[in-house]
């Protein structure tokens, strides 16, 4: 099953301001099964280490500003994640871990994706994932996301 490129119920226009689409991006990252659908189960909620929700969507557009990149180009790696996941009918089994950092010149963002996979079966399909990220030119986009083995439950 494939996914549209642009997430159900997104469309973006000229009428939508940039802080709807950073919005839009951070309730993709937050709520999994908004984006990977049946991949993921339902109800299920990422994790946010360094600070609350809200404070998630400043720090995320803060970064984008400073590489010079749309919250709806990092919204396409996402939906990638999503369409790889979905092909490969592979299931999320764990909460994802999102971590922001900014420190000094520092600054990234990094998805915790967890597979209902083992570790050495998880590390095969990350590695195919970042070769068709690779292949897509979306490798360099400040959204680092990888795909991991079985994670903590909340």
């Amino acid at each position: 099953m494939a996914m549209d490129l642009v997430p159900q119920g997104f469309q973006h226009t000229a009428k939508c301001r940039p802080l709807c689409t950073i919005q839009r991006l951070v309730d993709a990252l937050r709520h999994p099964p908004s984006i990977f659908g049946k991949a993921s189960p339902s109800g299920l909620e990422a994790d946010h280490e360094e600070r609350d929700w809200n404070q998630a969507t400043q720090d995320i557009q803060s970064i984008l500003d400073v590489r010079q990149v749309s919250p709806g180009e990092v919204l396409s790696k996402l939906t990638a994640a999503a369409r790889f996941v979905q092909l490969h009918e592979l299931r999320l089994c764990g909460n994802p871990w999102l971590h922001v950092m900014r420190f000094k010149n520092v600054a990234s963002i990094s998805y915790l994706i967890h597979l209902d996979l083992d570790q050495e079966d998880a590390n095969t399909w990350n590695e195919r994932f970042h070769s068709m990220l690779a292949s897509q030119d979306l490798l360099d986009l400040p959204l680092h996301i990888n795909l991991r083995e079985r994670g903590p439950h909340r």
